[in-house]
């Protein structure tokens, strides 16, 4: 069960890396593939059966980190579906809980609550909540407002969706709040004195 657990960890990391890479379109360096640990620590731990899933809950200081990526957060919570991990490829229904919990598509959704914090490198992203709706693919980030950062550059917006499966974001503003950008040109290069 703890290892089914790493692995929806695992996602909700891997799925947010693409929210701090708006400002280029090169993603982060961090895949289902890697051979690098999850570590996940938090001051509390469940998780229960549900009707038609499962809830698994992490709460108190949550960190998530796989090499360089670090999410951090109050509490993280990870909706699995039955239904949706209840029939392999082939269509046929699987026997075992526990081997359909450890592919991404039993998830359901994840959230993030409460002083959201994804950083990897010079990217960081912050909210005051996180959510990865499997069924949409969509990653949105709300509350605080949120903000997104590469090096000096930051976007910050009333609402932000990343669309992972069309490699495109949306920054949405709200009645009394706009969009801002903060936009940093490159530094001129010296050219070599001769």
């Amino acid at each position: 069960m703890v290892r089914i657990l790493l692995i929806a960890i695992f996602v909700m990391a891997f799925l947010l890396s693409p929210c701090l890479c708006l400002c280029q379109n090169d993603y982060l360096a961090i895949s289902p593939s890697s051979d690098q640990p999850i570590n996940i620590t938090s001051k509390r731990f469940s998780a229960k059966n549900i009707p038609g899933g499962k809830e698994v809950t992490f709460e108190g200081s949550v960190k998530v980190q796989q090499g360089d990526l670090i999410l951090t957060c109050d509490r993280l919570v990870i909706m699995y579906d039955e239904k949706m991990a209840g029939v392999s490829q082939s269509g046929s229904p699987k026997n075992q809980a526990t081997k359909e919990l450890q592919t991404p598509s039993g998830i359901k959704s994840i959230t993030a609550l409460g002083n959201v914090k994804i950083t990897q490198n010079d990217r960081m992203a912050v909210a005051g909540k996180a959510v990865f709706d499997n069924a949409k693919r969509t990653i949105t980030l709300t509350e605080g407002p949120p903000r997104i950062w590469q090096g000096p550059d930051v976007l910050a917006a009333q609402t932000i969706i990343i669309y992972l499966d069309e490699n495109r974001s949306e920054l949405l503003g709200g009645d009394e709040s706009l969009i801002t950008a903060i936009i940093n040109p490159p530094k001129p290069k010296k050219e070599k004195e001769k």
